[in-house]
């Protein structure tokens, strides 16, 4: 029988035993597919693509105001409010940590997205910071259960759910 360590916060610990190795091996490459897929089919508005990616009762928090809840909700990411309001979109997704706990995962993804406004390539709006997500092994594979967004820093013009700081509101 194999024990697998507690894992450090910042270094998942593989189990010992060759054949959980291998699952683990799997399930990590699937794992950083879907995280990819994610930023795939937001910049390509693929939106079925992109609802498919998460549980039926899946939750994206890309504000702390902010919470779609459910297949239905969450293809509002797409939405005239959202990111259908921008002429194009680019994220990027790197530095994927991935913790495996049998049958879920949660997962830490850096962030970069830009956000075109319009068709001049001089004005977006941009932000950065990482998700944190978890994830549940379903039997169409991984899939997202929450992603929770953490903003570092936005720049450019202001992203809409951003609020703008009281220097920035001073002085429009």
């Amino acid at each position: 029988m194999s024990t697998t360590p507690t894992p450090s916060p910042g270094i998942p610990t593989p189990p010992s035993d060759p054949a959980a190795q291998l699952q683990w091996l799997v399930d990590r490459a699937a794992i950083g597919d879907l995280l990819i897929e994610f930023a795939r089919a937001l910049d390509e508005r693929d939106w079925d693509a992109y609802v498919a990616l998460y549980v039926l009762d899946g939750v994206m928090s890309p504000a702390p105001t902010i919470r779609l809840e459910g297949h239905e909700q969450l293809r509002r990411v797409g939405g005239a409010r959202q990111l259908g309001q921008y002429n194009g979109t680019w994220h990027l997704s790197s530095n994927h940590a991935i913790h495996i706990d049998g049958d879920t995962a949660r997962t830490r993804s850096y962030l970069l997205g830009v956000h075109m406004l319009g068709d001049d390539t001089f004005r977006h709006a941009d932000g950065a910071g990482w998700y944190d997500c978890t994830l549940r092994r379903t039997p169409d594979g991984w899939r997202l259960v929450t992603v929770r967004v953490h903003e570092v820093w936005n720049a450019g013009e202001p992203l809409p759910h951003a609020p703008r700081p009281a220097a920035a509101k001073e002085t429009m």
